[in-house]
């Protein structure tokens, strides 16, 4: 059985022969052209996804809006395909509203989140008259009325609220309860609704938004967000004497990272199992929609904010074998790719499945620990933290009555993130080239310079088959800055 066959390939990737291919596209022959590492993303699926994502959930309500989460991937020419399909945008910074305007998005196309939004960004999006300010405390909501009242205008805001509803795959994504630093519990929604009642000359509560986690998994905690919006959006109503025009219901919606068919690419003792039993983000969409349209009625708009969902499986980051070596029995890669390029995999320790792209008629038959280039010993394709605290936490177990088997694997399946090793042809070697698939989202905003290795290239394959340049690869004068390199004269 060949890698093809032991992996569940999506659509948009096939293997011909020992080459692995994305939009018919031979990666092979686009690593040797384009350089190593590469980020490669699919034109076709990003527009694929818009058009998915906006037909779900207007099939459930009829006045549902998409605003993509361009923190995502803010990438020019990837805003400008998700405008082109008719969604608007979420930005989390002055800097991603610069380049949502860059992008052609229009004023009413853009809502503002942000935990610590700062005057001159609040100056900007007032000045501008965007869609929406999701507020995020009572001093915000100050703070904005301030700079609504010395510009002379009107500003339009949505209040953004607890909703005590947990969701999202690890604990560093999950925003829906007070633990998280994002939003307002009932405390400080009764101060805000006082400021607001108390300068309705310049604040318009238009709206109300929440947000419950990334990669929530379970329709259900989607669905109990629907039923709190409905009964907080009655009684911010009441409190303010009119109707919200919107209501924001926000993203975290999933995809399956995983990609394997049963025994294949998995680590011993790992279960990604919730990973791959996740629902279509758009069904999920769809149904979340449908519950809105029963419970918030026809009035309000409904907002999504999906970011994740939309980018992530329209990339994939090729990177190439530079060394090997083994520890005992085990072998040992070494990749020219690491956290630099994948912060997440380390941040959060998060899963991205690998391919050897090279030998795709090969069965992936060996097991290989995998690491990354950096001088780090954190960077890495597996948990090295978790696995050190997991021995720890056996070892004290060990013998104690009542800890059965079963439950010491439940507890090292929440110690242990990572599989200890990754399923590749047994001659994978120094010069394949290895697939990380699934890398659309978090990773062009997330890349960086450490131990002087430049931030990736990437490209897109379009609609049209063209090869479009999204980003260069940094230079080596880029490592430094500009004052530096005045500095430093002759020495660049």
């Amino acid at each position: 059985m060949n890698a093809a066959t032991l992996h569940q390939l999506p659509p948009q990737l096939t293997a011909r022969g020992p080459n692995l291919a994305l939009d018919g596209h031979d990666l092979g022959r686009m690593a040797t052209e384009h350089g190593s590492p590469l980020f490669v993303f699919s034109g076709r699926k990003l527009a694929g996804n818009a058009r998915a994502l906006l037909a779900a959930a207007r099939a459930g309500h009829p006045r549902a809006r998409i605003f993509y989460a361009s923190k995502a991937c803010s990438n020019l020419h990837v805003l400008k395909i998700i405008r082109a399909e008719g969604l608007s945008i979420e930005v989390n910074s002055g800097g991603e509203m610069w380049k949502a305007r860059a992008a052609g998005f229009k004023p009413a196309e853009i809502v503002f989140n942000g935990v610590a939004k700062s005057v001159a960004e609040l100056e900007l999006a007032i000045g501008l008259g965007i869609q929406a300010i999701n507020v995020d405390s009572a001093f915000e909501l100050s703070r904005i009325a301030e700079v609504a009242t010395r510009l002379g205008k009107v500003a339009t805001i949505a209040l953004r609220i607890v909703p005590g509803i947990g969701g999202g795959a690890t604990a560093g994504i999950q925003t829906g309860s007070e633990r998280s630093k994002f939003g307002m519990g009932q405390a400080e929604l009764r101060e805000a609704l006082d400021i607001a009642r108390s300068h309705t000359s310049v604040l318009d509560v238009a709206g109300m938004h929440l947000h419950i986690g990334s990669q929530v998994l379970d329709l259900p905690d989607f669905l109990e967000s629907v039923s709190f919006t409905a009964r907080q959006a009655r009684e911010i109503a009441g409190h303010l004497g009119k109707p919200l025009k919107h209501l924001n219901l926000g993203g975290g919606y999933p995809i399956n990272y995983v990609h394997r068919r049963q025994g294949a690419n998995a680590g011993r003792d790992f279960d990604l199992s919730a990973f791959a039993a996740a629902q279509p983000a758009a069904g999920m969409m769809e149904a979340v929609s449908r519950a809105a349209a029963r419970e918030l009625g026809p009035s309000p708009e409904i907002f999504f904010e999906p970011g994740r969902s939309m980018v992530a499986d329209c990339a994939l980051l090729l990177t190439r074998v530079e060394n090997m070596k083994r520890r005992g029995a085990t072998p040992w890669l070494f990749l020219d790719a690491g956290y630099n390029l994948l912060l997440d995999s380390a941040a959060v320790r998060w899963y991205y499945h690998m391919l050897n792209a090279s030998r795709m008629d090969a069965p992936a038959d060996a097991d290989f620990r995998v690491v990354g280039p950096l001088c780090d010993s954190a960077d890495c394709f597996f948990d090295v933290e978790g696995e050190y605290l997991w021995e720890a936490i056996e070892a004290k177990l060990s013998g104690l009555a009542g800890v059965t088997p079963e439950v010491l694997a439940e507890l090292k399946a929440k110690t242990v993130r990572l599989p200890e090793t990754r399923a590749l042809p047994a001659a994978t070697a120094p010069g394949d080239l290895v697939a990380l698939l699934d890398t659309g989202a978090y990773s062009l905003e997330e890349m960086f310079q450490y131990c002087g290795r430049q931030r990736a290239k990437a490209v897109m394959i379009a609609a049209d088959d063209s090869i479009v340049t999204l980003r260069e690869r940094d230079r080596p004068e880029d490592l430094v800055d500009a004052a530096e390199r005045m500095g430093m004269g002759a020495a660049i």
